[in-house]
């Protein structure tokens, strides 16, 4: 455990250092050979913890450390492929560390000794596979670099961030769910440290950003000019508390900055300042794009998927065991809560469930179902 929060922690840094990097190089442009070696210096930092944790699990199997390139046959971003001739087959990024440990319940009412057992096979599938992604995503730098693909190498990082943090957090959780089973793994290592849970927070933070600078915007642009500077002031909170958040600090290091360019630009007096509120909203609307990136598609899908079977129970079901359907119908509820953030007009219509999310009657249910239909027909 030791080891593994460690190693998160490490790999946690990584926003922070590439934004100081960012920053850093926009003041003063470094030539190719120091750009080099500022990324090698970065990225050992931020894998060093978990070299570290694979190294511990490599020992508790009782297999011999192997270099680095020992491992490099394997295809990154096709793991479970490629994987599937090592331990097990297993694959990072997309996947819920919670069906990644599916198996695990099958052990848990036996001793001690075939339940450590169980866990060792699942702890060798996990760090055979991250050694091997690791390794191939050593090598694809070294080519990058030698290309002169610095933002190649920026990418690269932050993919082979997000699948060690998974892998990390499926280690813990191997053991949590084994031997600690009353424990929420997540109160131990907090599911934002993944990159479903970053994605996810940014998503609905700026979601909440953007209807929270609405109103104050919308006096701004007016021609009420006696409210424009009670409406900046409230602007200016906003964005000064958002800059301070760990939802900034979650996003990726040149959104980061331009939010923290709004939040000084906004300084300026009345005149200058509501150009930049206006171009403060258009900017988060841009940032909509962040429904493309694959681990949030991957969760929209799954998760649509979820409600509408829910719902399609809840329906056949109202009538005949009203208990069940309405059993479903929370299902269908906070499936449709995960995917906040994702439009501001679906977010308005997922706000209006929470009306209905007490309904005391079969009249109220039925409501609530026929909102949550609405819901999922809007998210398509």
């Amino acid at each position: 455990m030791d080891r593994s929060l460690r190693a998160l922690e490490d790999l946690r840094q990584l926003d922070e250092n590439l934004y100081e990097r960012f920053l850093e190089t926009r003041r003063h442009p470094e030539g190719p050979d120091a750009s080099a070696a500022r990324l090698r210096k970065l990225w050992d930092e931020t894998f060093r913890g978990l070299l570290d944790v694979l190294a511990l699990c490599r020992s508790m199997s009782g297999e011999q450390p192997k270099t680095e390139e020992a491992d490099g046959d394997f295809e990154f971003g096709d793991f479970g492929e490629s994987a599937a001739t090592g331990p097990a087959a297993f694959e990072l990024g997309s996947l819920d560390i919670g069906e990644l440990l599916g198996n695990l319940d099958e052990g848990k009412q036996e001793d001690d000794s075939v339940r450590w057992k169980h866990v060792l096979e699942k702890v060798a599938s996990i760090e055979y596979g991250l050694r091997a992604q690791y390794s191939e995503a050593v090598e694809r730098r070294e080519v990058a670099l030698r290309s002169g693909e610095v933002n190649q190498v920026l990418g690269l990082l932050d993919d082979t961030q997000s699948a060690a943090s998974e892998g990390v957090h499926a280690l813990v959780s191997a053991v949590y769910e084994t031997f600690a089973s009353d424990v929420n793994p997540a109160s131990v290592v907090p599911g934002y440290l993944t990159s479903l849970g970053r994605a996810l927070l940014v998503r609905r933070g700026l979601a909440d950003l953007a209807t929270k600078l609405a109103l104050p915007n919308a006096v701004l642009q007016s021609e009420r000019t006696s409210e424009h500077e009670q409406a900046l002031t409230i602007v200016r909170h906003i964005m000064r508390s958002f800059v301070a958040s760990v939802v900034c600090r979650a996003m990726r290091a040149a959104d980061r900055w331009q939010m923290v360019e709004f939040e000084r630009d906004l300084q300026q007096p009345v005149k200058i300042a509501r150009l930049t509120s206006e171009g403060l909203v258009k900017y988060i609307e841009s940032l909509s794009s962040i429904n493309q990136r694959e681990v949030l598609l991957v969760h929209d899908q799954r998760t649509i998927g979820e409600m509408r079977d829910a719902l399609a129970n809840a329906r056949q079901l109202v009538d005949l065991s009203p208990h069940t359907a309405r059993e479903m119908m929370e299902r269908a509820y906070q499936a449709a809560q995960r995917l906040r953030g994702r439009t501001p007009h679906t977010d308005a219509l997922i706000v209006k469930l929470e009306k209905l999310a007490f309904a005391t009657n079969k009249h109220e249910s039925l409501k609530f179902l026929e909102a949550l239909e609405t819901v999922l027909h809007q998210m398509g």
